[in-house]
């Protein structure tokens, strides 16, 4: 499996693409991200974020009205850029392959997300918080999904289909089951009841295989 740019580096990179962003800015967003991933947004200080981006406390009020609103600032970047660029690198890097049978398409699937899960785990974690508690942003990150995959991940369902080796399920349905194992992998990871992680991989990739294949 090759390896993907992390989500902060991805981020890095799209930052430097803002061109509607002053370097203040920029430094803060970062120092922000780096910040609400590793202690959490509640246990973060305004302060806390001005010392890490190098700047005074009151720049960071400065440039956005509150903390809330430096949260939807750090998510922004997210969609701009950060997360089509994981996309693109998922699409070449696994689902470019040819898949000729549905268990060695689902089994790359997840391992590929599994493993992305557990090198961008704090920056993740800031993700799937607002997805949990935010059902606006849960909609909008599905919505993201389904339009970037769509290209890659149609034909795959419609061969798959003809040769009846898939059931008869949507593609929002296959795009809803895949986030759902995602998170469901990233809870046992975050209380601490995670397998090792090529456990995890085969036990998920077999379930979804018994949901989804026809010879299940």
């Amino acid at each position: 499996m090759m390896s993907e740019q992390s989500l902060d580096a991805l981020y890095e990179q799209t930052l430097s693409q803002q061109k509607d962003l002053s370097e203040v800015q920029k430094s803060v967003l970062k120092a922000a991200l780096k910040l609400f991933s590793s202690q959490g947004f509640e246990a973060t200080s305004t302060s806390q974020i001005a010392q890490e981006a190098g700047v005074a406390s009151g720049s960071v009020y400065k440039q956005f009205k509150n903390k809330r609103a430096l949260l939807a600032a750090v998510l922004a970047p997210l969609f701009k850029g950060t997360l089509q660029t994981a996309v693109e690198e998922l699409a070449d890097q696994t689902l470019s392959r040819q898949f000729v049978e549905l268990d060695d398409f689902i089994y790359a699937i997840v391992e590929d997300r599994f493993y992305f899960i557990q090198n961008n785990f704090p920056a993740i974690k800031l993700m799937l918080n607002q997805i949990l508690t935010n059902e606006d942003f849960r909609k909008e990150v599905i919505s993201f999904f389904e339009r970037q995959l769509e290209g890659f991940l149609l034909p795959v369902i419609e061969k798959f289909h003809v040769e009846n080796k898939l059931k008869d399920v949507s593609y929002a349905e296959l795009i809803e089951l895949i986030f759902g194992t995602m998170i469901g992998y990233f809870g046992k990871v975050l209380f601490g009841l995670a397998s090792p992680i090529k456990i995890e991989i085969e036990q998920s990739s077999q379930q979804l295989i018994r949901y989804l294949s026809v010879k299940n």
